[in-house]
């Protein structure tokens, strides 16, 4: 009698454990989900999916160390929409926004496999294209500006700011570099590109 109130001891233990083991594991795989999710808040843009300014940051510090393994260069650009604010006090922001979505979506796919494209900051974009050469860049660049001449019957235009680059610099020191060829771009009268080297 008593092995029979033992043994059903351990039967009820055991259920117990493992109901509290799968409660467990359930829970985990929940804090698991909940975790990819915001860190993919912390690395997409809501509006337009592109990259993040911060996580763009991090993918080019990972590839400037990465660099001195290479003898090729790379470049980032700084792309800015020109007469952005005229498009949204003409056509209203909601237009604006799906131009800012448009332009993501077009640059993904002109983009080559490891390019990494991310939201700067309103309607500037920032895009790391690794080991390239100012020619292919010119190419790459060429096919986005072509692919944005319109939208829903609107001109959309682009300058360029590119900072070609072949060895290793601090992150800061290239995105001014990019920043800074933008700036000429958009002084010497917009929808144009300009390269400088660091």
């Amino acid at each position: 009698m008593i092995d029979n109130f033992c043994f059903s001891i351990m039967v009820v233990a055991g259920i117990f454990f493992v109901s509290v083991l799968l409660f467990l594991i359930k829970i985990i795989v929940s804090l698991k989900r909940k975790m990819l999710y915001l860190n993919e808040l912390t690395q997409k843009d809501e509006l337009t999916q592109a990259y993040t300014r911060r996580y763009f940051l991090e993918i080019l510090e990972y590839h400037l160390r990465l660099l001195h393994r290479y003898h090729n260069s790379s470049a980032v650009l700084m792309i800015d929409v020109d007469d952005f604010k005229q498009i949204n006090d003409t056509h209203g922001h909601l237009f604006g926004d799906e131009v800012l979505v448009h332009i993501v979506n077009e640059c993904n796919l002109k983009l080559r496999e490891g390019d990494v494209l991310a939201r700067f900051g309103g309607d500037e974009f920032i895009l790391l294209c690794p080991l390239i050469d100012r020619e292919d860049i010119f190419v790459v660049i060429e096919k986005i500006q072509d692919a944005l001449r319109t939208y829903k019957n609107i001109p959309i235009s682009i300058s360029v700011g590119v900072c070609l680059f072949s060895h290793s610099l601090s992150a800061e020191a290239i995105v001014q570099c990019a920043d800074r060829a933008l700036y000429e771009a958009k002084e010497k009268g917009k929808n144009r590109i300009e390269c400088v080297m660091p």
